[in-house]
């Protein structure tokens, strides 16, 4: 590969962190270290996809919850949401409709079996960081506060919840989420479970006054 030498100036404490991060293995110097933060950083997009996911029986009356979320996304600057629906998706579409009065691009997805199947097939419209809300939990959350927990802590996915008990609420998702979906039906809570006793997820503790 080839390289070019450079000379640069650093300020002292921005160069003491970026020293931390060698550990030689992974990062073996200073210019490796340099070399693959730059990339990391080049690579990276802020988060402006994101899935709601209001399947089942209680879709309609969680219709209200998916809409406020919308609103929010709106305002912290996603431009797409995808809401993956179920049984009563036509019923669903009908009254959220395109987006186009809330200024937001929404499409629709009736595919997958269980919440995880839903999501997984959704794997090729997903290539950077993004959102997925359960609408049976409506807890809120600070978006900003939670994409930058995510990202500070470099996690597969990090999971908002009030309840660690089942871990209902709102993900912050890396592509590479989707390789630990099985296949069929699955649930994101049991995933997420797995994923965390493994260390490739992390909890962000919602505390509801």
């Amino acid at each position: 590969m080839d390289r070019e030498r450079i000379t640069i100036s650093v300020q002292k404490s921005v160069l003491h962190k970026i020293d931390k991060v060698i550990d030689g293995s992974k990062i073996r110097n200073r210019s490796h270290a340099f070399e693959t933060l730059a990339l990391e950083a080049l690579n990276s997009q802020p988060a402006n996809n994101a899935v709601i996911l209001l399947g089942g029986d209680k879709a309609l009356k969680a219709v209200p919850h998916a809409i406020d979320f919308i609103k929010k996304l709106k305002n912290a600057g996603f431009e797409h949401i995808t809401i993956a629906v179920g049984f009563l998706g036509e019923k669903v579409k009908e009254t959220i409709g395109d987006g186009s009065d809330l200024g937001i691009e929404i499409s629709y997805s009736d595919k997958g079996e269980g919440s995880g199947g839903a999501l997984a097939a959704l794997k090729q419209k997903l290539s950077n960081t993004f959102i997925v809300y359960n609408c049976e939990d409506s807890a809120d959350v600070d978006l900003a506060k939670l994409l930058d927990f995510h990202q500070k802590h470099r996690s597969l996915a990090t999971a908002a919840v009030a309840d660690l008990s089942d871990l209902q609420g709102i993900y912050v998702l890396e592509p590479g989420f989707f390789e630990i979906i099985p296949r069929g039906f699955s649930m994101l809570p049991d995933i997420l479970e797995k994923a965390i006793s493994l260390d490739k997820a992390i909890v962000y503790p919602i505390f509801e006054e």
